[in-house]
């Protein structure tokens, strides 16, 4: 920002609102905002040669998330039909970044886990991501981290709490894919 442009109202300003979840709302939204400028010119330039569609790295995300997961799952988690799911499951089962193998408590069901070369293009992409928040944030005195910091581990603890949104951990190396 240059000493021309006007100073950014404070988030809880552009909620207009004395609701706590509007206001914290308008100040992530503020935030995803900046941080999404850095992250998204990061990652056209890295996936400009990879063919990768938007809901194809949906589906990686989720299948990571909820692994082993079946066919019927993956498509509900990513919105499209089944057989796009299909279609979506083969191309990337294609290159290499997911398995699929029978369930062994119904045959007739397939069940699907990331690759290891799925776990790495992931991991690769999530550095790029972290990019831009270092970028972002790297510019923030340490003591504003700390309590942001606090602060969000707080709302992560309470939310899982509340069962809104589970945080899923992404796997260690150390776990087998399918």
């Amino acid at each position: 920002m240059s000493s021309l442009d006007p100073p950014r109202p404070p988030c809880a300003v552009l909620a207009d609102s004395d609701d706590p979840v509007e206001r914290l709302t308008a100040c992530m939204r503020q935030l995803h905002r900046l941080v999404s400028d850095q992250m998204m010119g990061h990652l056209q330039s890295e996936l400009q040669g990879e063919d990768v569609s938007f809901t194809q790295m949906t589906a990686l995300y989720k299948v990571r998330a909820f692994a082993p997961i079946s066919v019927t799952a993956l498509a509900e988690h990513v919105g499209v039909s089944l057989p796009a799911t299909s279609q979506l499951i083969q191309e990337l089962v294609g290159r290499g970044l997911m398995e699929r193998r029978e369930n062994p408590q119904d045959r007739r069901e397939k069940l699907l886990a990331l690759s290891e070369k799925g776990q790495q293009f992931l991991s690769v992409k999530e550095k790029t991501m972290m990019g831009a928040y270092n970028e972002v944030f790297g510019q923030v005195r340490p003591e504003t981290l700390r309590a942001a910091e606090t602060a969000i581990n707080a709302l992560l603890a309470e939310v899982d709490q509340a069962s809104l949104h589970p945080t899923h951990r992404p796997p260690t190396p150390s776990e087998e894919p399918l």
